[in-house]
């Protein structure tokens, strides 16, 4: 089955080879069972195929405005969703699973009202190998000084420059989960020495020693490089700050590849400005997207990339499967093991 079979629309549902255009409070026919819902606002007419291919012979049913949202609530069992309307979750009667396209769920949380019994989930593991890989090009980067090399070859300068030696240097995890593991693999290959944070203690292979959240300023005084991949709560929001930032060793460098929010940005501007911090990385902001009149477009020694660590060209197959393996698991009366604590957010 190709996509060019369909019509697709914004706001159509597909069954089979048929599509049906889903309009506002209309939207739906309440005799069709087994259904598969997603409210996904990058979903494509060439993703079609992924969707059915992991649910044969169910309905995809594609959410596109909060009119449609709403419509369905009542009759969703089953959720992919990105950032779905916030105030409908006590009308969730046959909800079973609220799914995360991602690792994150701080985009959907705290699901107000989300009736008992229904399971949390997000795309834990799925992005583990391709976020440790973009982490470790954000390494390669501070440490090298890749920057520096591109900025020099805009203005056609050619002045050498000392790079930073990655072996031997001590790379610090802030979230030492699923991510941290493979990026803390990746590093120790390398020669990097690793240390972290953990919220749960457990031994992580490759990690010399795990802290408590609580002694992060202890991983941040020890780090060459020290790299956020902690999720957004309210306990980790503004968690490195300017105490932090300036308990870093004296031209160490920062990375953020977790969530917006959790570095204070005009600390880690002043500290790149004033030479404290050599470099900084960040593939997320506080606010995305980033305003054109946001100081981090001007702060020196710093790289952006627009939230795209995680990102892959077969990642909505990847996802349809790993969303598709979570559905099989709650219908067979087994656990899922990507479930988010509802009293955590994470």
């Amino acid at each position: 089955m190709v996509a060019s079979r369909h019509s697709y629309k914004r706001g159509i549902k597909y069954v089979g080879q048929s599509a049906r255009r889903c309009s506002g409070r209309n939207c739906g026919n309440r005799s069709v069972s087994r259904r598969i819902h997603i409210h996904l606002p990058m979903f494509r007419e060439s993703q079609i195929p992924a969707m059915e291919a992991a649910f044969p012979g169910r309905e995809i049913v594609s959410l596109e405005n909060e009119d449609q949202f709403a419509s369905e609530i009542g009759e969703i069992e089953y959720l992919l969703a990105l950032s779905p309307p916030p105030d409908y979750w006590p009308q969730a009667k046959k909800l079973k699973l609220v799914h995360s396209i991602g690792a994150g769920i701080d985009h959907m949380w705290p699901l107000k009202g989300l009736p008992e019994g229904v399971i949390i989930a997000n795309a834990s593991g799925l992005v583990a190998e391709p976020m440790s890989e973009f982490g470790l090009a954000l390494i390669l980067i501070v440490r090298k000084r890749i920057d520096r090399a591109i900025s020099q070859q805009r203005t056609r300068t050619w002045k050498r420059y000392s790079p930073l030696n990655v072996e031997g240097s001590t790379l610090g995890i802030l979230g030492l989960g699923q991510i941290g593991a493979a990026l803390a693999r990746r590093a120790a290959q390398m020669g990097m020495r690793v240390i972290g944070t953990q919220r749960t203690p457990k031994t992580v292979e490759h990690v010399d020693k795990i802290y408590p959240p609580d002694q992060t300023i202890e991983v941040a005084a020890q780090s060459d490089v020290l790299i956020s991949l902690l999720p957004w709560t309210p306990d980790t929001h503004g968690l490195i700050d300017e105490t932090v930032i300036r308990a870093m060793k004296p031209g160490s460098a920062l990375v953020n590849m977790g969530r917006g929010g959790i570095i204070d940005e005009a600390a880690m501007c002043r500290a790149l400005e004033d030479g404290h911090l050599s470099g900084a990385a960040l593939d997320v902001m506080e606010q995305e997207p980033l305003p054109e009149d946001s100081p981090l477009w001007h702060a020196p020694n710093l790289v952006m990339t627009p939230h795209i660590a995680g990102v892959f060209p077969t990642y909505m197959e990847e996802i349809a499967l790993f969303f598709a393996a979570n559905v099989e698991r709650i219908e067979a009366g087994q656990p899922v093991p990507t479930e988010i604590p509802r009293d955590r957010g994470y």
